[in-house]
């Protein structure tokens, strides 16, 4: 375990954290796809990837409260097989209203075909899914914290690189990857939105 000054400890991401992860994606990455799906929606996806073995994450905790998260996983489309396969019915009764918005189904159906898209352009399977700190939390360095441990599992698990999307307009976000390693390896349309792509060496 990793502490800062103001006693904030990072632990691995646990089922635990899940709702308190979730609403902070929601609050941190607010115009996202997967946000809009609601927090119930969110809450059980970072169920998901709690408990996937292909997938991982570490929080910062502080009093119990998660002041900032980070997920990744080793294989994206093996993560969405875990959804569809063993929680599917779950998902879509958590949709269940929105399923028929054909802006909505558009939007999972790219996401879906999100794995295959980006195989083609030679990247590494692992990804840094998301990363959120709350405004409590800032200023103290976590974010960077974060990725590091998150580097740090990565070479455990045999990981020299991993890849990250980001939105093309989100320049703080953009600038995070670029402090912590990342290099430019591209862009890509999601959802109508451009977004930068960047790869990293894990053992930096």
């Amino acid at each position: 375990m990793n502490g800062t000054e103001t006693n904030t400890i990072i632990r691995k991401f646990d089922p635990i954290y899940v709702k308190q992860v979730a609403k902070l994606h929601i609050h941190g990455i607010s115009t996202g796809f997967i946000s809009s799906l609601g927090i119930d929606f969110v809450t059980a996806l970072y169920k998901v990837i709690a408990e996937d073995k292909n997938s991982f994450g570490f929080v910062a905790v502080e009093n119990e409260e998660v002041l900032g998260f980070i997920s990744f996983t080793t294989n994206l489309k093996s993560l969405y097989k875990t959804v569809i396969v063993k929680k599917g019915f779950r998902f879509v009764f958590l949709l269940a209203g929105k399923i028929f918005s054909p802006k909505l189904v558009k939007k999972i159906i790219e996401t879906l075909f999100y794995p295959n898209r980006i195989k083609k352009m030679n990247l590494p399977s692992a990804e840094l899914l998301s990363i959120v700190v709350s405004p409590s939390g800032r200023q103290k360095g976590l974010a960077k914290q974060l990725v590091q441990n998150g580097f740090q599992e990565c070479l455990q698990k045999g990981i020299n690189k991993v890849k990250v999307l980001v939105g093309a307009d989100n320049r703080p976000a953009n600038n995070l990857y670029l402090k912590c390693g990342f290099e430019p390896a591209g862009q890509i349309e999601n959802h109508g939105v451009k977004s930068n792509i960047y790869i990293a060496k894990t053992n930096k």
